[in-house]
């Protein structure tokens, strides 16, 4: 494939303006968290005059949980002090001794735990100003316990546990669920030990545990073999994960007991102390930048196009996360040059919206772009299908039947076919007789009827395009569209079928298009005049409430003159679109605030409530979008037009 990746990189690649990650990038800053030492020395000061001890003596290691024996603190004070101590005490000693470290961090987690316990229990609830001080100390001790016992990234397996017992701690690892077991996961990395560059907004959660970025384990030689729900989770899965330790009554003399939990932050939001519950530490952002960034899909999209058959294996409909039932599957799928990992930015704020995180779960439509895209349309309804019948066999499910899909560019093209019945239309665009004449093994006759004969898919309920070309692209009919079309090699069992068809129906049963012009690629299909989108516009329709995001590159134009730079506006209007919001930007315009803002707000319509229109933030003031066709206001200029329907 070389060279002609290295020239379409060269000559395309400013002008589709699809990037994946667009400049997201995050690196190792390495290090452990520090404990701010604000209010630390009056607390450890008082608490060491009582016991007659100097503020900076670190206590004796014990080994024993904490309670009210003779010479034992109880005050929920004391006790945080303690803990305090026994925790700047290990970090004294981890240069020298990663036994002892470990060993005074067990101790500093018993005393804040019963600390916390403590406050809650005296105050009633969350009054106690030296709560959240607690809490940290008590993340802390746990971060500090696993870097010391484990390195830079912790694995859960025998080898780790046997290294502990030989340190006197004695751990067991909780087995919540299937999707937790320790076993399925290959490492987990600190959320901490990585920044996030180029992204404004990062969800996360202060509270108890360590936040983590799990990686499943993952064999690429097996991706074939794979069966059930299993099949439809990412290749490489990355997950957000908390872990939280909970340390056991331990008899004097005997090894430390401690009991490991993971905990899934995009479904719980407490954790139990064996008290009141606790707000669980999350970090959304981190795990999901880090899953697209270090994955290989920015070079995948670039093979996609040019090379698709590469592509093949891998593609198929996906999810971000084991099927959870009763929550409203929203699909995202990609345009032309494009992979799931230019949707980063959308994906991580609806994570970042309690409501819509406890309501939706996320899925990912992955397909080699340069496809013709009614394959693409065809292979999602089959996705669609036998992920139902894997996941929710009986259809009890009616959230799935709620399912929102959102495409950008040729990725909307793909999910306004969900919506759409064919009749025949379709065919007549390749075949001059009746598909029931066409000469065709009984498998590749099947395969065709699903790309060129469908009906809306049931589970559909409502759509958003975004800069979607309805009625094609300038750039396909200009010289670097015509040149990556040139470029492109289609699967060789595609050509391969053609072939054959060619030869076993008679000359005039195919148009000449099809016949003589040879198989389109899916750049050919954007083309302006290109007769299956006009064919494709006039299709009945699933009656859904549809939704328009447009970018405007140039501003200062009227907006029916206005461009993203690759889609104009006249063709990703629709007169029977339920919204429209145009809104400055290019092409990649799926990323802008004011795009992310509209898919909360379409989501939350989903769910019955109007609340995100209002909401005030740091970008504008509050209040209803006016439609800005005859106005010049800076706010309306994001929300340019909208239309609501009623529900």
């Amino acid at each position: 494939m070389g060279w002609r990746a290295g020239l379409l990189i060269l000559v395309a690649s400013s002008s589709f303006g699809i990037a994946g990650c667009q400049g997201v990038s995050i690196r190792r800053v390495g290090g452990s968290p520090s404990l701010s030492s604000t209010g630390r020395i009056e607390r450890i000061g008082r608490w060491a005059a009582r016991q007659k001890v100097e503020p900076g003596t670190p206590p004796p290691l014990r080994g024993a949980s904490p309670g009210p024996d003779a010479g034992e603190p109880s005050d929920p004070g004391s006790l945080l002090a303690r803990a305090e101590r026994s925790y700047r005490a290990g970090l004294q000693a981890r240069r020298e001794s990663s036994e002892m470290n470990a060993r005074y961090q067990v101790d500093a987690l018993h005393d804040a735990t019963a600390a916390i316990q403590g406050m809650l229990a005296e105050a009633g609830g969350e009054a106690d100003p030296d709560l959240p001080k607690a809490r940290a100390l008590h993340s802390s001790a746990q971060g500090e316990f696993l870097r010391t016992t484990s390195g830079r990234s912790v694995k859960l397996d025998e080898k780790w546990r046997a290294g502990l017992e030989q340190k006197g701690i004695r751990l067991t690892i909780a087995r919540e669920s299937e999707f937790l077991a320790p076993e399925s996961f290959d490492r987990f990395f600190f959320d901490d030990d990585f920044a996030v560059r180029n992204l404004d907004d990062e969800h996360k959660t202060e509270g108890v545990g360590v936040p983590l970025i799990a990686l499943r384990k993952f064999d690429l030689r097996a991706l074939d073999r794979r069966e059930g729900e299993e099949k439809f989770l990412m290749p490489r899965q990355v997950y957000p994960m908390t872990a939280v330790l909970k340390p056991e009554p331990t008899a004097p003399g005997e090894p430390y007991n401690l009991r490991l939990e993971l905990h899934d932050p995009l479904v719980e939001r407490t954790v139990d102390l064996n008290g009141p519950a606790e707000p669980l530490a999350a970090d959304l952002t981190t795990p999901l930048v880090y899953h697209f960034v270090q994955s290989p899909l920015p070079i995948l999209q670039e093979i996609g196009l040019l090379d698709p058959q590469w592509l093949e294996k891998v593609a198929g409909l996906y999810m971000l996360h084991p099927y959870e039932p009763g929550k409203i599957p929203v699909v995202l799928v990609h345009g032309l040059r494009s992979s799931p990992a230019a949707w980063m930015h959308v994906i991580n704020a609806l994570r970042g919206d309690p409501e819509l995180r406890e309501r939706y779960q996320v899925w990912l439509f992955m397909y080699p772009t340069g496809t013709p895209f009614p394959a693409s349309a065809a292979k999602l309804r089959k996705g669609l299908d036998e992920l139902r019948e894997v996941v929710d066999p009986d259809h009890r499910d009616a959230a799935f039947d709620r399912a929102v899909l959102i495409g950008h560019s040729m990725g909307g093209l793909i999910s306004k076919m969900m919506i759409e019945q064919s009749g025949d239309a379709i065919w007549k665009l390749v075949g001059r007789r009746p598909f029931e004449e066409l000469k065709a093994e009984p498998e590749h006759k099947e395969m065709m009827r699903r790309v060129f004969f469908f009906e809306p898919h049931p589970s559909i309920a409502r759509v958003v395009f975004i800069a979607t070309p309805h009625r094609g692209s300038d750039l396909g009919d200009q010289f670097i569209g015509r040149l990556t079309d040139r470029l492109i090699r289609l699967p060789i069992p595609m050509r391969l079928l053609y072939r054959k068809l060619i030869a076993q129906n008679d000359e005039d049963f195919f148009t000449p298009e099809i016949r003589e012009g040879g198989l389109p690629s899916s750049i050919d299909e954007l083309r302006t005049d290109n007769r299956l989108l006009r064919t494709l516009a006039d299709l009945p329709r699933k009656p859904v409430p549809v939704h328009s995001i447009i970018g405007q590159k140039d501003p200062n134009l009227p907006i029916e003159l206005g461009s993203d730079g690759v889609v104009p506006y006249t063709s990703s209007h629709l007169d029977w679109a339920s919204s429209e919001l145009v809104v400055d930007g290019d092409h990649g315009c799926q990323d802008e605030v004011e795009t992310l803002r509209e898919l909360r707000r379409i989501l939350h319509l989903h769910l019955g409530k109007t609340l995100p229109v209002d909401e005030p933030d740091e970008d504008g003031p509050a209040g209803s979008p006016a439609d800005r066709r005859d106005s010049n206001q800076s706010w309306p200029e994001a929300l340019r037009s909208l239309r609501d329907e009623p529900e």
